[in-house]
């Protein structure tokens, strides 16, 4: 045998270190992973104090993993090989039919939950407004036949009659057999995002209406156009990135709105629609809605035949927004995640006439910031 193939493996194995390495140094910096959606560890600046206790190792650690070469094709063969090995159940975002990436279910916390829902409560008393609540159900638990063998199980049903036990000034509203029907027609969920499509927030807002003694907006009334290419956050977290994307539905009756955002210490920004276009140019079009999210949206509509709402919310209530805003001269869109003053000052100064609580029922057993309704 040749002397040179006893050096073989060791030259290839060199070469892959160095040649790593060398992509490594050379690769251009990155702060911030799109399919991710999440900001990459920075560099550690290293003590004396962190390398003795271990923590420089550690931090170095994230730091080597986040920028990797090639990371995200290493995430994707990761998460692929994981379900071909039988462990998606096990995941916590799973791969399910027709393409579907669900989240598996959240942790129950029914004390956290059960706080809340009497905070709620509480500050709709305190306020003497009429109070709804809107809990929008997890994906999972409405499309369980999609789900793969083994699924952890979902506790919507518990907490549907938990918040009907327990609220007493706020009214509750199971809006779950509505979705149930409307999904034989078209999707209400994306496939690669938690969110209800445009279709689902359409259909959702027609059946709180009906239970409310409204008249919604009839579909027909609305002009659709379809974006192609949406990667939601189920996608980014799952690392399942060759499943096909999805299609966002902008619904458009012909209403021009005024928006006004309002964050802490910026100035307002002022639009004239519902809809941020820039965002369709992104993996993640769901901000295309009210540009995301922010402390508080005012909408105005002097048309509408009711009054002023305050929506306390997360991001479900972005793509409904629009078409409550039908209903109501004056809606009110506020994320107490970001929101610190005085919401019962707010509705004093802004002549706050109802409250919709719009939570989907996963921020629910885990958002602690209803600390800040007072």
């Amino acid at each position: 045998m040749k002397k040179w193939t006893h050096w073989l493996c060791p030259g290839v194995f060199c070469l892959v270190i160095f040649a790593g390495a060398a992509a490594f140094l050379l690769q251009p910096p990155r702060a911030y992973s799109e399919r991710e959606k999440r900001y990459l560890q920075e560099a550690p600046t290293v003590t004396l104090a962190m390398l003795d206790d271990g923590t420089a190792q550690a931090d170095w650690e994230k730091y080597l993993a986040d920028h990797f070469p090639g990371r995200d094709a290493f995430v994707g063969i990761n998460a692929y090989w994981k379900l071909l090995t039988g462990r998606n159940a096990l995941e916590k975002i799973y791969f399910a039919k027709e393409n579907y990436l669900i989240n598996a279910p959240t942790a129950m916390d029914l004390e956290l939950f059960t706080t809340t829902l009497k905070r709620f409560d509480q500050f709709a008393s305190t306020s003497g407004l009429p109070a709804t609540l809107v809990m929008v159900p997890s994906s999972g638990s409405m499309l369980t036949f999609l789900l793969p063998l083994g699924h952890g199980a979902y506790p919507d049903d518990q907490l549907y009659e938990t918040a009907e036990n327990t609220l007493q000034t706020v009214r509750s509203w199971d809006l779950r057999p509505a979705l149930a029907a409307a999904n034989g027609q078209q999707p209400v969920f994306y496939r690669t995002d938690h969110h209800l499509t445009s279709f689902g927030c359409y259909q959702l807002y027609a059946a709180w209406c009906r239970a409310m003694g409204r008249e919604a907006r009839p579909i027909s009334d609305y002009t659709i156009t379809s974006y192609t290419g949406f990667c939601g956050t189920t996608w980014s977290g799952s690392g399942y990135f060759l499943t096909p994307p999805d299609t966002v539905e902008l619904y458009d009756s012909g209403l021009t709105p005024t928006v006004t955002i309002t964050d802490g210490g910026k100035e307002p920004v002022v639009a004239d629609s519902f809809f941020f276009p820039d965002h369709l140019q992104e993996l993640d079009m769901y901000p295309v809605f009210l540009d995301g999210n922010h402390t508080l949206t005012k909408i105005e509509n002097p048309d509408a035949p009711e009054g002023t709402l305050l929506v306390i919310k997360d991001s479900y209530a972005h793509a409904v927004a629009p078409f409550l805003a039908e209903n109501y001269k004056t809606v009110y869109l506020l994320d107490l995640r970001y929101y610190r003053g005085s919401v019962s000052q707010l509705v004093k100064d802004y002549g706050v006439e109802e409250l919709l609580f719009l939570y989907g029922t996963s921020t629910l057993l885990t958002d602690t910031n209803s600390a800040w309704l007072f």
